[in-house]
């Protein structure tokens, strides 16, 4: 009894000494970006990857020491709001400012690293909601000569991730109608981040997935364009012919006639693709 009170006991100051630990430590590194942070902001976390903090640690230089990276926001009267990103590096005993981006915007969407260049060292992902209707926009900066640099400027509704060999794939979602979206995949090529058939293939399943659960709610013309879209991407050229057909008669039947010229757009480009596929 006297042992499962000691462990009891034990067990409690080993939890209480590790929440103030981890308490003293967020404390202590929110004293140290306040020192750069701009007047009237304040830290803030991105919504995506979710549980992001909005302070990170990554050795951008691979010299053994991690870099600081922090967001945060500046709050006005009305939209848009200021957001923007600081690095701090570590020189000698103390840290200095080394590079910021800022963007305007309503909501801080995304903030991590990924290796998008394939080169073993992640770029920074910085994405700002400019607005329901318009999405938002992405700005992905490459680690080169002790600071960062923008390499690519994506708009996009919706991002994930398609992991491919060394490279990870970018899966942009760009709104049609609604909550219908037309997706493209896009990978690193040396220079810029281009439409990549491979891994739109690997991440078709996905997509197909999203859209077979919104029609079995609602048999929607819409969904069944982009899903025609994804398949004629992804070589499903017999499933793209059908969803092409489900698309004109639910079309026809609403009177359509500027959408059954899209989807007849759409069934054009299923043929050209048929036609310089190889066999």
């Amino acid at each position: 009894m006297k042992k499962m009170i000691v462990f009891t006991l034990l067990l409690l100051f080993t939890v209480c000494f590790t929440s103030i630990f981890v308490h003293a430590k967020e404390n202590h590194e929110e004293d140290l970006v306040s020192r750069f942070m701009p007047s009237n902001a304040s830290l803030i976390s991105p919504k995506n990857p979710f549980s992001t903090r909005p302070i990170q640690f990554y050795d951008l230089d691979q010299d053994g020491q991690k870099e600081i990276i922090f967001t945060y926001n500046i709050k006005a009267k009305g939209y848009p709001f200021q957001f923007g990103s600081i690095v701090l590096k570590k020189h000698n005993t103390d840290w200095r400012k080394i590079w910021e981006t800022k963007m305007q915007g309503v909501d801080l969407d995304f903030s991590s690293l990924v290796d998008i260049t394939g080169d073993g060292t992640k770029e920074y992902l910085f994405g700002v909601t400019i607005g329901a209707a318009m999405g938002s926009n992405l700005e992905v900066f490459q680690w080169i000569n002790n600071s960062f640099k923008k390499i690519a400027e994506i708009p996009y509704h919706k991002m994930d991730f398609v992991n491919g060999v060394q490279k990870v794939g970018l899966a942009v979602w760009q709104m049609y109608i609604g909550d219908s979206y037309l997706v493209d995949v896009l990978k690193w090529n040396g220079e810029k981040l281009v439409y990549n058939e491979e891994l739109y293939s690997n991440y078709y399943p996905i997509i197909e997935k999203f859209y077979k659960e919104k029609i079995s709610n609602m048999d929607a013309w819409f969904y069944w364009y982009c899903l025609a879209d994804a398949q004629i991407k992804a070589n499903k050229f017999e499933e793209a012919s059908k969803s092409i057909q489900k698309g004109i008669a639910l079309a026809k039947k609403l009177s359509m006639e500027d959408v059954i010229e899209d989807f007849n757009d759409l069934k054009e480009r299923l043929e050209n693709k048929q036609k310089h596929s190889p066999k």
